[in-house]
């Protein structure tokens, strides 16, 4: 998690010049994330979920955004291999996201956009179907961040990409 916290707040990123999501992100960064994809992998969901499930709200309670931005880049590299475990604590999950997304900071705002979009893609119709009343409205909310252009053009991926084509495929595959 600490190495999440290697990250720098370049005005550049956010105007969405660049299309890698990571510029000016330093090897620790990456490091960290690669780290939690292979502890997650290895340990599997029942050894890293509980330990998630104490540190992420702790790194939210503070004030540093870098803390903030991690919590939710290491929720959406965890779901990604842990979803079948996490699925029991999707409400926290949700409830965790959800209230990020007026963080007045625009890269914990990105990374919330970013661990719904994945949120989506891994507890797909259960997120869907429980919390669409929910998601939906604070995603379309989020589109009119003018002065972030990377935040809403990530907003229509977790939307678009994300949400709505993993429900869709969600109810193929019940008919």
């Amino acid at each position: 998690m600490k190495m999440l916290l290697d990250i720098e707040d370049d005005p550049g990123w956010h105007s969405a010049d660049s299309e890698d999501e990571n510029a000016n992100e330093s090897s620790n960064y990456s490091v960290g994330q690669e780290c939690l994809d292979r502890l997650a992998i290895s340990l599997g969901g029942n050894m890293i979920v509980p330990v998630a499930s104490q540190l992420l709200p702790a790194y939210l309670v503070v004030p540093e955004w870098q803390k903030h931005h991690a919590a939710l880049i290491a929720l959406a590299q965890i779901v990604k291999v842990c979803s079948k475990v996490m699925i029991k604590n999707l409400e926290q999950m949700v409830t965790m996201v959800l209230n990020t997304f007026p963080n007045p900071h625009p890269r914990v705002r990105w990374a919330a956009i970013n661990a719904i979009g994945q949120l989506s893609i891994d507890m797909g119709l259960d997120l869907q179907v429980q919390y669409h009343q929910r998601v939906l409205p604070t995603l379309a909310a989020s589109m009119d961040d003018f002065q972030n252009p990377r935040n809403s053009s990530e907003v229509f991926a977790a939307l678009l990409l994300n949400y709505l084509f993993f429900f869709t495929l969600s109810l193929i595959a019940r008919k």
